[in-house]
């Protein structure tokens, strides 16, 4: 999944200590899996009273019955104590996996979206075959069997980025398209962003393609209260299609993407759309809706405009990475305030949860030593990355943070489930040596529940659970 960043971040660029305290978490388990070559958690759900993560694998032996060729979506059942209870791999000959998401429609019956090239195997027709790839879809249930599967996209290269379970108990995912046949039938130019929908029996309803000639990429999608939608991802501000030029881009021109928020109604017309950012990178990654306007979680390299607060030097430098950007606009798209968050190094984030006390947590990565954060495990900053939980009040003052790695790279999705303000529970990638089961030179599988004993947990720690 590594490839999945260094694209986003190619991809824009061709076209172009605070006094904060470390809270503790402490693992209640944590469990390893997986086989001897690439293997990387990207998503996870809790059913009932166990949990399912999928994850993209190219291995074929050890905790991996099967792969039917390259890369494989990989799809665990774990109990509440990190044990393996089954495992199953979906796929072709080719290649399945990059961002893989799961959703759950109820305790027996759940979604997998992936990015897919194959045409065999598990894909019962895939009509646009060649080197692009589309979006693939699954029902599967809770004995991993597939109810239904279909390809979604054009001949072009059609790539997930979120996938939501709508009110009518079907699906809407959110990809970013190259496409301009198939079921994408408006692209405006360049890549755009993409939406379909399909119904709960894998029937397509409807797609639609946000953007304009020139490059947008996408982030979120969440249905909203009122039944319409709303959009989040990232813009070059060039113009056309059903992009509005009085978004406010922040320099358009500059190759340069700003946050793009796009708000549909319940029959998909645009109530409103806005730009935020500065001059450099800014890409929007995670939005939730609250009672009084939205919170969107974003990437900024920017140190002006909308931005303030950078912890690093601004622009696309090499050795360094973005800040998490995190800010709270109305239901209009009005900007109420902002935070960056972060130190000189990359911190990223996709994750953010609502709290019991009216603030937010974020989980992502960070490569960084100073700045907010404290207590990376990595031998030297700015190499690898540790997992970096942030915990923000109501209007994003930090109250605390905390680091969880080792002396590698710890990478992160959207595998996050989030028990309690005080307990989560974490599917990650891991290179580190000591957490690895075979201890190849890829990443394994890694699940991890952290908490914090002394809030709100009445029961004390169990045991880790023992890894090779």
């Amino acid at each position: 999944m590594k490839k999945t960043i260094q694209l986003i971040i190619a991809f824009w660029f061709a076209f172009l200590s605070t006094g904060i305290t470390a809270q503790i978490l402490a693992p209640k388990w944590e469990s390893c899996f997986g086989g001897t070559d690439w293997d990387e958690g990207t998503g996870m759900i809790m059913v009932d009273n166990s949990y399912w993560v999928v994850a993209e694998t190219n291995s074929n032996d050890e905790d991996i019955s099967f792969n039917h060729g390259a890369y494989d979506i990989w799809f665990l059942n774990i109990d509440t104590n990190g044990s393996l209870i089954s495992e199953k791999t979906f796929g072709g000959s080719y290649f399945d996996g990059g961002f893989v998401d799961i959703k759950k429609l109820n305790d027996t019956i759940l979604y997998i979206a992936c990015f897919s090239k194959s045409t065999d195997g598990d894909i019962s027709y895939n009509p646009w075959p060649g080197p692009d790839g589309n979006l693939w879809i699954l029902q599967i249930n809770n004995n991993g069997e597939i109810l239904w599967e279909t390809m979604a996209g054009g001949t072009g290269e059609d790539a997930l980025r979120d996938m939501i379970i709508t009110n009518d108990g079907g699906i809407l995912a959110l990809a970013f398209t190259s496409s301009y046949d198939g079921d994408v039938t408006d692209h405006h130019g360049g890549w755009d962003l993409w939406l379909t929908k399909i119904d709960g029996n894998g029937q397509k309803q409807w797609a639609m393609s946000l953007g304009g000639v020139g490059i947008e990429e996408g982030g979120s999608v969440k249905q909203t209260s009122d039944g319409g939608y709303i959009v989040i991802g990232g813009t070059d501000g060039v113009g056309g299609g059903n992009y509005d030029t009085a978004c406010n881009h922040h320099y358009p021109g500059s190759g340069y993407p700003d946050v793009w928020v796009v708000k549909l109604d319940s029959a998909r017309n645009i109530e409103w759309q806005q730009c935020y950012g500065g001059y450099y990178l800014d890409s929007g990654l995670n939005i939730i809706e609250l009672e009084d306007g939205y919170i969107a979680l974003c990437a900024t390299m920017s140190n002006d405009g909308d931005v303030s607060g950078y912890h690093s030097y601004p622009g696309p430098n090499s050795d360094y990475g973005g800040d998490i950007w995190v800010f709270k606009i109305d239901f209009q798209g009005n900007l109420l305030w902002q935070k960056c968050l972060g130190g000189t190094y990359d911190d990223f984030a996709r994750n953010i949860f609502t709290t019991s006390d009216g603030g937010f947590m974020i989980v992502g990565t960070t490569a960084s030593k100073d700045g907010d954060v404290t207590g990376n495990h990595d031998l030297i900053a700015g190499w690898t990355g540790d997992i970096w939980f942030v915990k923000i009040d109501s209007t994003g003052n930090l109250l605390w943070q905390y680091c969880y790695g080792d002396i590698a790279q710890e990478s992160l999705y959207r595998g996050v489930v989030q028990k309690s303000d005080w307990d989560y529970v974490v599917t990650i990638g891991t290179t580190s040596h000591d957490w690895q089961c075979y201890h190849s030179a890829y990443p394994d599988v890694r699940v991890v529940e952290l908490y914090d004993s002394t809030v709100g947990v009445s029961e004390p720690p169990v045991g880790k659970i023992k890894v090779n």
